[in-house]
């Protein structure tokens, strides 16, 4: 006996059910997407006005040019670090970041200006380390306590990033930002190296601080979708990377961290992305390895973790650094906040 034909209605039915998970899908692979979630908050975005170029002091002239470039790594810009888990010696929260935000912002400048004393300073880089935020990649009773809600976090950080960056640019003929992504942002339990950049909150933040800095138009920007990065400044080739690419074993991995520089030396050889310095984050404490393999430290400084786990202290401290096209990095400032 054949199999009764299904009903109209029941073939209808199954269209629809193979419809939606066709729907499904595509919607399961947009989650994360900052350029998706970008796109659908753009019209939102109010563009800030760019700050009135500041007069700059005029330097003798009697030393070479030099390029400046303001390292920004691991702010975690939405932790809440509470003072009394922590024995008084720290704390953080989210008018903290701003604070910090701002006051690098000024010394920046001032430093700058005392570099131009000498010489001509008219390019900014600003490098972007990524980890802006805590971010969801631990468990609930592994959690940073975060103290501002990711979704009123992202777009309030994007301000403050694009403020940050409109402010430094006012004393500079042109500026380049690159934004690198880091771990803690990212939208997967696991790391991953596909779409690494794709499913990552400081994607997001970087997209939305470009939107809000918009009408500056001497600020380019750069957000490569890769680990690694290769940056040239007045002829230097800089490897830019958040600093999880390393193996992490305990406390700061100095032994891995030369191993695998050393291997991408090798494995660049001969290719156009061959590098001489290294600029990181990730491990929230300043370093420097070989003399060209430079850790940077973090904005958001000491927590319970980095206290009573990695037993180390981790003081809120930023970078800046000078470049010229004979020396390459010549002096790099340490910025306490």
């Amino acid at each position: 006996m054949d199999e009764a034909s299904p009903s109209p209605a029941l073939e209808s039915a199954r269209k629809a059910v193979a419809d939606l998970e066709q729907e499904n899908k595509k919607l399961k692979q947009q989650v994360g997407s900052d350029e998706a979630l970008f796109e659908c908050i753009r019209d939102e975005l109010e563009a800030l006005e760019p700050y009135k170029r500041r007069a700059v002091p005029k330097g003798s002239g009697k030393h070479a040019e030099h390029a400046a470039v303001a390292i920004i790594a691991d702010t975690h810009s939405d932790e809440y670090v509470d003072s009394a888990e922590i024995e008084g010696i720290a704390g953080h929260e989210w008018s903290d970041h701003e604070t910090r935000m701002s006051l690098f912002a000024d010394k920046v400048g001032e430093i700058t200006d005392i570099v131009r004393q000498s010489s001509e300073v008219n390019t900014l880089n600003v490098w972007l380390l990524g980890d802006f935020f805590v971010g969801q990649i631990h468990p609930e009773e592994n959690e940073y306590s975060p103290g501002l809600p990711l979704p009123r976090a992202l777009p309030a950080e994007g301000r403050v990033l694009a403020d940050t960056i409109l402010r430094m640019g006012a004393g500079f003929d042109k500026v380049r930002v690159v934004g690198m992504v880091g771990n803690h942002g990212r939208t997967t339990r696991k790391p991953a190296f596909k779409m690494r950049a794709d499913r990552n909150w400081d994607t997001a933040v970087y997209l939305i601080a470009q939107e809000i800095a918009s009408k500056a138009d001497h600020i380019e920007w750069c957000f490569p979708r890769s680990a690694m990065h290769v940056e040239d400044v007045m002829g230097t080739k800089n490897l830019l990377t958040h600093g999880d690419v390393i193996q992490v074993t305990h406390r700061t991995p100095y032994f891995a961290i030369e191993d695998t520089f050393f291997k991408q030396r090798d494995a660049r050889r001969t290719t156009d992305v061959d590098f001489d310095h290294v600029w990181m984050g990730h491990f929230h404490h300043a370093f420097q390895i070989r003399d060209w393999i430079h850790g940077c430290p973090s904005m958001v400084g000491d927590s319970q973790y980095s206290l009573y786990k990695m037993h180390t202290k981790s003081s809120a401290a930023q970078s800046l650094v000078f470049f010229t096209e004979k020396h390459g990095p010549t002096t790099e400032w340490r910025i306490s906040l």
